[in-house]
């Protein structure tokens, strides 16, 4: 039989890759005429290179590149490997309809876009990995024509002898957190090696991917960069970890286990490799909670791999994986569905994109990457970092989008959300909570969430929702389809808002400083105002928190140059969460091991939350905190909360003392640390607002109010706010204090200034949200 295999790079590492020269070798031995067809274009020196690694077995194999639909053409049968790629078979089938075409689904079905192309009419058959992913296939795109059968696994060669205890753990992936989440199994080194005080232990990271620069800086986060080594030598004998969300089989699972090495796995958010790996002695599970895995960890550690179930480990694989006719079962897998599955040319779409027009712009996509990766480092990071070089990228990216919006004028999607917290910088305030209440009502919605960096994106992932990197072309389209938009600032003003989409603007917190037309600087008022003006129309709604907060907003934003604005008197959903667990002991431990990765109730802690000053500084404060901390009780902690513009002042404090913590900005959501908080230390924050639902003490450092309230200006006296302490940057006054505190009733601050807010404050946004983009249609 005549088959041709279309692959994306053979030449590439990986999994899809290994599992393509497998498949090529078993169909070659069988006897087949095979022909690889790389969709990625390649030189006879990568060819040479390859053959030399695999050997004889792939010699007989025929390799080209893709250059279009004739590439494919001349076959009995056609496996395309890449979901991405199945829109090819639309195409092949016109042509040569009597091809069978067989689809492999390499990776998660969750990582399959549902509105993704598989052109499923002009496909024979669909291979996927287990009996659970075929059924939840076959319900998904209602395509019963699908068979499990796992990749074939003869390049694994299983060792007779298990390993020895280590304490060496060992991840080899891929590095992009997205489908990898390395960065739990950092999280669980501190946890391990800072919180459980095991020093012995160490992690070994192989791999490449957009990822390392972030794992690197959590590394230095987390203080363990003397316990991970990231493309060192490997240890003879390791512990192998994986902790990816979806794994369809996992090579390095399964080569770890044929090598002998005991395996800590996650089994996925949808548990297919605990159905896999669930007969393995070798396996350990592990469930993503840092107290149980380290338990499984230590278990592990303590506990040998005997001969005895080394045996009994190579029975479950030689009966689960080790077959002497794979080729045979797949090609009559294959024409079995064919027989069932009677595909009419008639019925297939036209395709959108020829195959040839699909090679030129893939070529046309890797020849720019190809330049940009060619330019010296000195000129990429001027064209990345000069604002001409930002200005240029963004444009491109804006003409392409202006283009789409020519082409799908009326793309909108109602089960789209768009959200912009702090203009990506974390993912925290009213947009957040609005789409947490929002996911709790329709778990079905896309909610997409800016990003300006992959820590942030973790935090996103988290639960459950698609990060976009700031002014990419992913956040321009993502917005674009959106029909709500939350933001807690100003839109980027290169986005164009569209008919049917709806602005909900939430503002980032209680004004107790004058903003835009209340300045008291005039020239810096005249220019705010005429700059944040037309933004300001874009609005369609806006979040009140009391009439207080309304009377304020109206005169600095100038609402009254815009009547239609729609304003929802339903609080601020972000303190929903602090009224809800304002008295929960169980919410606050796990927000304290989420960020000092204990739990520990005779802790006591001192959030310091200083507001940003326009000059820049060493130090946010005069007060000393060393000095304060040697006045408490050993009990007594700082945290510190930098305003995102002061962030680099995080490695100071950092470093300062072993019980001050300054955490990264991109990892930190505030309204967690003020539960966390027994006691807010602020200057003219806002924080002090949300905080007083808490009925915790507020302590106000008056360091220059005289200055900044010439120079910003305030709405009102905060002095006069009685169940408030105003202190001095006096150390011993203020530990004496903090001492002295206890519960205080803020009752006069919340019924002046944040009366509407309510528990059910995030979910009533929610839902008179979704009403008010209703009506307005």
């Amino acid at each position: 039989m005549r088959i041709k295999v279309l692959g994306y790079n053979i030449f590439q590492k990986g999994g899809t890759s290994q599992s393509n020269l497998n498949l090529i070798s078993t169909l070659s031995k069988a006897g087949h005429e095979v022909t690889y067809v790389n969709f990625v274009g390649f030189q006879n020196k990568h060819l040479k290179v390859l053959k030399k690694q695999v050997g004889h077995s792939i010699h007989a194999v025929h390799f080209v590149s893709f250059h279009g639909r004739q590439s494919l053409m001349n076959a009995d049968l056609l496996i395309l490997t890449r979901e991405s790629l199945f829109s090819l078979a639309r195409e092949v089938k016109i042509y040569a309809p009597n091809t069978m075409i067989l689809g492999e689904i390499h990776g998660p079905l969750a990582y399959v876009k549902e509105d993704m192309d598989l052109a499923l009419e002009a496909m024979d058959a669909v291979r996927v990995s287990t009996q659970e992913i075929a059924k939840q296939f076959a319900q998904r795109y209602d395509y019963p024509y699908v068979f499990p059968m796992y990749v074939n696994t003869d390049h694994i060669k299983w060792k007779k002898a298990p390993s020895t205890n280590t304490k060496n753990l060992l991840i080899k992936a891929r590095f992009e957190d997205e489908i990898k989440e390395i960065s739990y199994a950092l999280k669980l080194m501190y946890y391990t090696i800072h919180t459980r005080g095991q020093q012995d232990i160490h992690l070994y990271l192989q791999g490449y991917g957009p990822s390392l620069t972030d794992y690197k800086q959590l590394i230095e986060y987390y203080d363990i960069a003397e316990y991970v080594h990231i493309n060192e030598a490997i240890p003879s004998e390791v512990i192998y970890l994986s902790t990816s969300p979806y794994e369809t089989l996992g090579f390095s699972i399964l080569e770890s286990i044929a090598a002998g090495y005991q395996v800590m796995v996650y089994p996925g958010h949808d548990d297919v490799l605990r159905n896999i790996y669930s007969a393995y002695q070798a396996v350990h599970f592990i469930s993503k909670d840092l107290s149980l895995d380290y338990d499984v960890l230590m278990t592990v550690l303590a506990t040998p791999y005997t001969q005895a179930q080394r045996l009994a480990d190579e029975e479950v694989y030689t009966a689960q994986f080790a077959s002497t006719a794979y080729a045979d079962k797949l090609v009559d897998s294959v024409k079995r569905m064919s027989r069932i599955h009677h595909t009419q040319t008639v019925h297939i779409k036209p395709p959108q994109i020829t195959a040839k027009q699909q090679y030129w712009k893939a070529l046309g996509q890797r020849l720019i990457g190809k330049t940009q990766r060619m330019l010296p480092t000195r000129v990429k990071q001027k064209l990345e970092n000069s604002k001409q070089g930002q200005q240029l990228i963004r444009g491109v990216r804006l003409a392409n989008a202006a283009v789409r919006r020519r082409r799908h004028s009326h793309n909108i999607q109602e089960k789209c959300i768009f959200i912009e917290s702090f203009h990506g910088k974390n993912f925290s305030g009213d947009p957040k909570y609005i789409a947490l209440a929002l996911k709790r009502i329709s778990p079905e919605l896309q909610i997409y969430v800016s990003s300006v960096s992959t820590l942030v994106d973790m935090e996103i992932r988290s639960y459950g929702m698609i990060p976009v990197r700031f002014a990419s072309n992913a956040y321009i389209k993502a917005f674009e389809q959106c029909r709500y938009i939350i933001i807690n600032g100003n839109l980027w003003n290169r986005l164009k808002k569209q008919e049917g989409q709806e602005v909900i603007q939430t503002w980032h917190g209680f004004p107790l400083k004058r903003m835009v037309n209340d300045l008291m600087n005039a020239k810096e008022r005249i220019y705010q105002s005429a700059q944040f003006r037309p933004k300001m129309l874009q609005w369609d709604a806006l979040l009140i928190s009391s009439k207080q907060y309304e009377e304020y907003v109206t005169s600095a934003f100038g609402l009254s140059d815009h009547p239609s604005l729609h304003i929802m008197p339903y609080g601020a959903p972000r303190n929903s969460y602090l009224i809800q667990h304002r008295d929960d002991s169980i919410e606050r431990q796990k927000v304290q091991e989420k960020y000092l990765l204990t739990k520990d109730e005779s802790k006591r802690y001192i959030l310091f939350c200083p507001t940003w000053r326009k000059t820049e500084r060493q130090s946010v404060s005069k007060l000393d905190l060393k000095a304060l901390l040697e006045a408490l009780p050993i009990h007594y902690e700082i945290l510190i909360k930098l305003h995102p513009n002061e962030g680099h002042l995080r490695q100071y404090y950092k470093t300062m003392h072993p019980r001050v913590h300054c955490f990264m900005n991109e990892l930190v959501d505030i309204q967690e640390l003020y539960l966390l908080a027994d006691i807010l230390m602020t200057d003219y924050s806002s924080a002090m607002f949300d905080y007083a639902h808490l009925n915790r003490p507020i302590f106000i450092l008056d360091e220059d109010v005289i200055t900044y309230g010439q120079e910003i200006g305030f709405y009102f006296d905060v002095t006069a706010l009685k169940s408030i302490q105003h202190v001095q940057p006096d150390a011993k006054n203020i530990a004496h204090a903090i001492q002295a505190a206890t519960a205080i009733n803020h009752e006069e601050i919340i019924q002046r200034f944040m009366c509407l807010d309510t528990q059910h404050s995030d979910e009533c946004v929610a839902q008179a949200m979704m009403s008010f983009g209703r009506e307005q249609q």
